[in-house]
């Protein structure tokens, strides 16, 4: 099984709205995106401010200001937006199958190796247009769409 983190979590919420759901053209700031997603402001914060400094993201200071992407989803890949909030990269991948303790030490070792080391290139090979095609956002009715 792999599994994200919620920093993996906040960050795909947060381009998927600025991709799909905030006007093009438009910055949206840390304040709104966590008040539309339930998403703790302060942690938020931290995730965009990472992926700025990745350049994933462009970051405007000041009444305006606010974030808006640098890139096209399909030019992102999610090893891009791993790497960006946390240096390393890899999804938990730590789930052994109870059948694998049929078969020796050495074999096992080497194929979960293998299988894993195949999950995990794919996973950060996949483009963000292809992670984000089955996404739900949490609908928030007390909040307009805002940009």
């Amino acid at each position: 099984m792999i599994k994200l983190g919620k920093k993996t979590h906040y960050a795909l919420v947060a381009m998927f709205h600025l991709d799909r759901v905030a006007p093009k053209g438009t910055r949206v700031n840390t304040h709104d995106l966590s008040q539309r997603y339930d998403i703790p402001e302060q942690h938020l914060g931290k995730v965009l401010q990472s992926l700025g400094r990745a350049g994933l993201l462009k970051s405007v200071q000041g009444v305006q200001g606010g974030y808006e992407l640098l890139k096209d989803l399909n030019e992102i890949r999610l090893g891009d937006v791993l790497e960006a909030l946390g240096g390393k990269a890899a999804p938990a991948v730590r789930e052994p199958h109870t059948i694998l303790t049929l078969f020796p030490a050495c074999y096992v070792q080497g194929l979960a190796h293998e299988v894993e080391r195949n999950v995990v290139e794919r996973v950060h090979a996949m483009r963000l247009t292809e992670v984000l095609s089955q996404f739900d956002l949490p609908e928030s009715p007390n909040l307009e769409a805002t940009g």
